[in-house]
């Protein structure tokens, strides 16, 4: 499980990672939302990244840890 989780928040980092351009974060997305949903299948395991953004002191808004005002820099 802890491995599961550890490449949660790997996915999570990279679909929120505001040095990629557009195209590229909706490819991540998609992947990112994909393999949640396996895991979910497979598993029945689901992720809250939150903590993991909360525990680095970041406030911004987020849903499962992904930033929902994310924007191309």
């Amino acid at each position: 499980m802890r491995a599961l989780y550890a490449e949660y928040i790997r996915r999570l980092v990279a679909v929120n990672d505001e040095t990629k351009l557009e195209v590229e974060h909706n490819r991540l997305r998609t992947d990112f939302c994909g393999w949640k949903q396996g895991v979910e299948d497979a598993t029945g395991n689901r992720f809250n990244g939150d903590y993991h953004y909360i525990e680095l002191g970041i406030d911004r808004p987020m849903c499962c840890g992904e930033f929902l005002d994310w924007k191309e820099k």
